[in-house]
């Protein structure tokens, strides 16, 4: 055998060995910040910090989904006009889709303009534009703008309630069934309040440009003033919205959202006996959630994690980034024990595509793993030419 194949063997062999011990480490990087994670909610009812006066209720972080309060939230209940958040969320997404604009102007059927309960007063045989029956929903709870807009999806209420469960399992809100789109009461009626914070969190993150609808203190249709029925608006400024409910059968029932300090959370109550009551516990569990933990953006959609080198492409270099931003909701007091690093393996070998996987980021708090989440390339990264793949073969083999 000559001098030449035992070197190119004995390369070759340094080699294999180098890059499996590259795998085996995964190359985790550590980049230290002065953040905390998301502590682990409590398992039972016994070791909540209080109790809320309610049938069931829930709390949590609106842009990272941790849970930071929970009291029986997986209990089927009514939810009478918290209904409307996903008649809302249903109107914003058929926006979003152009089947609507705030102009559109929709007409009022004998049904819309009979419907018991909460009303916007529309007058049966007019047109009212969208923004007015967003308003009318948002503000009033008017169970007749509610049939008015699910006719026009729809083609009639029922045709939007098939709409409005299909969005509900799409949304993972597997506990849920609606039978009609304004929240009157029904045998085949009902949800929890983990569900509904699941649905708050989607309308919160999804269609923000519409958010100002339902902070509105009242609202004028037809001569008539009407006031929001959330008190919570006018008590606290960090109150964003969202929606009211009351029924004989399913109590007094409010869905909360705040914002402060660059944290937004989200309570959900079902089954209060009084109006001063869920709004006085809904305040208390998010007054909880902001003096308790805050909310850390480490990074944005698309931002860069981290540049990493590329072997045999026609560039040397491709971003990696992450399809979502990655926030945690972090215990005060804990706010130094928090690492956040990027796991992946090398060598990252052209051609990749545009949101190829290469890595994850990983979060951990006091060393236990709390988050992981994937690192995809930014860009396109196509095969390079003869010599460019020449060259860093030779490279690879060299250690270089």
């Amino acid at each position: 055998m000559g001098m030449d194949s035992r070197i190119d063997r004995g390369l070759s062999e340094a080699w294999q060995a180098m890059v499996r011990l590259m795998r085996c480490l995964g190359i985790l990087v550590l980049l230290w910040t002065g953040a905390a994670a998301a502590a682990d909610p409590p398992a039972t009812d016994d070791k909540m910090p209080f109790k809320v006066r309610a049938v069931s209720a829930i709390m949590g972080d609106l842009d990272s989904g941790a849970i930071l309060f929970e009291q029986d939230a997986d209990r089927r209940s009514e939810p009478a006009s918290l209904t409307k958040v996903m008649t809302l969320y249903l109107i914003y997404e058929a926006l979003a889709k152009g089947e609507l604009t705030l102009e559109s102007a929709l007409p009022v059927s004998k049904k819309a303009w009979q419907m018991e309960g909460s009303r916007t007063f529309v007058k049966v045989g007019a047109e009212v534009q969208v923004e007015q029956l967003i308003r009318g929903i948002a503000v009033q709870s008017g169970n007749d703008a509610c049939v008015v807009v699910a006719e026009h999806l729809g083609g009639s209420e029922a045709g939007f309630v098939d709409m409005m469960n299909h969005k509900a399992q799409e949304l993972g809100m597997n506990a849920t069934h609606f039978m009609n789109a304004s929240g009157l009461p029904g045998d085949e009626h009902y949800t929890t309040a983990r569900d509904l914070f699941t649905l708050t969190r989607a309308i919160t993150l999804h269609f923000p440009q519409y958010g100002h609808f339902v902070r509105e203190k009242e609202y004028t249709f037809n001569g008539i003033l009407q006031h929001n029925r959330n008190r919570l608006l006018w008590r606290d400024s960090s109150i964003t919205g969202l929606k009211t409910g009351h029924t004989t059968s399913a109590g007094y029932c409010l869905i909360a959202t705040s914002e402060k300090d660059g944290q937004r959370l989200g309570s959900v109550m079902l089954g209060a006996a009084s109006v001063p009551i869920r709004s006085d516990d809904s305040l208390q569990m998010l007054r909880y959630g902001n003096r308790i933990f805050e909310s850390v953006r480490l990074y944005d959609k698309g931002a860069p994690v981290r540049t990493l080198r590329v072997w045999k492409g026609d560039v040397e270099q491709v971003d990696g980034v992450l399809e979502s931003p990655l926030v945690v909701t972090v215990p005060r007091k804990e706010r130094d024990k928090l690492e956040v690093g990027l796991r992946y393996e090398e060598p990252l070998l052209a051609p990749l595509a545009k949101g190829a996987p290469i890595g994850s980021v990983v979060v951990k708090l006091g060393g236990k793993e709390i988050e992981t989440r994937p690192v995809v390339t930014a860009q396109a990264v196509g095969e390079g030419g003869f010599f460019r793949e020449m060259v860093d073969s030779v490279r690879l083999k060299m250690g270089w």
